[in-house]
């Protein structure tokens, strides 16, 4: 009898490991969720990634009449760019522009033939704020152009945003076009901040 009992007992902890198996008792198998998702299928959802903001520059100071100030800088990973750039008078043409790092001559700016990343030209929106997306790691250069025939005082902040959630900045999006400025705008000097 005793056996009888031991085999009944042995053979319902089969049956009931199979059953758990089958109904995704966690082991990755029918019934479990891909990985980097939760809940229950059907009804699997993305985790959330808790929203990062670092900020990767950020300054200001004088800054030249005709003028096109730069500074290289690094994007550790791939994410949003949120870009903040304010200055003093705002009848002041200032233009907000990102490249690859080491590309951009002054005359390659002036002819707006640069690789630009974002080009935001001189609008009467001041503080100009920018989010743009899909940035990958690597080594950007961020150039500030005063259009004005006075010197101008300038800030500049860059922020990297990745995660779920992180929200954007108010403001108009960037121009990605890289044809001839229409205004004909040029600078006469580069400088690096």
């Amino acid at each position: 009898m005793r056996s009888i009992k031991y085999d009944a007992a042995r053979l319902l902890g089969v049956a009931l490991a199979g059953v758990l198996a089958a109904c995704g008792g966690g082991d990755g198998g029918p019934g479990t969720c891909p990985a980097g998702q939760m809940g229950v299928p059907p009804n699997c959802a993305p985790i959330l990634q808790p929203c990062q903001q670092d900020v990767l520059d950020s300054g200001g100071g004088a800054h030249p009449a005709s003028t096109l100030a730069f500074y290289d800088f690094s994007v550790p990973r791939s994410g949003r760019l949120d870009i903040t750039v304010d200055w003093t008078d705002p009848a002041s043409p200032i233009g907000v522009y990102l490249v690859p790092v080491g590309t951009c001559t002054l005359d390659e700016f002036n002819a707006r033939s640069c690789d630009f990343v974002v080009r935001s030209e001189p609008s009467p929106m001041k503080p100009r704020k920018i989010s743009s997306g899909g940035f990958a790691a690597g080594n950007y250069r961020w150039l500030i152009a005063s259009y004005s025939d006075v010197d101008e005082s300038v800030s500049y902040q860059i922020v990297l945003s990745t995660g779920d959630n992180c929200p954007a900045l108010g403001g108009a999006a960037p121009s990605a076009s890289s044809a001839g400025d229409p205004a004909g705008r040029a600078v006469e000097h580069a400088m690096p901040r």
